[in-house]
């Protein structure tokens, strides 16, 4: 083996090294990131239970709830999803330098 062809095989190792540790972190990142999601909902819901009982308008808390709840999901489907396809990359860019194609330019 050329001393080329085993410096990209290290390179592409600690990139799929590296990889793989990105992926177990942001696997239990984006679980804290759910327990998150799930105790907002969860106090939101009951601050609209506590306001309709109080007389106040279902329509406006409704919405409201609607508004809030999509807002905090959707915001953790963006970013899981971004750091997902980041992750991706990297793996891809491993599996290149493992396989000896020349790297893009």
């Amino acid at each position: 083996m050329t001393p080329a062809t085993e410096t990209r095989r290290q390179a592409g190792l600690e990139l799929q090294a590296l990889a793989q540790e990105f992926e177990a972190s942001d696997e239990s990142s984006f679980r804290r990131t759910r327990i998150l999601c799930w105790v907002l909902v969860v106090l939101v819901t009951a601050a609209v239970t506590v306001l309709l009982v109080a007389g106040g308008d279902w329509r406006y808390l409704a919405g409201t709830w609607v508004a809030l709840v999509a807002l905090t999901w959707l915001g953790y489907a963006l970013s899981s999803r971004r750091q997902r396809q980041q992750t991706a990359r990297l793996r891809d860019l491993a599996t290149r330098w493992l396989s000896g194609e020349p790297p893009p330019v």
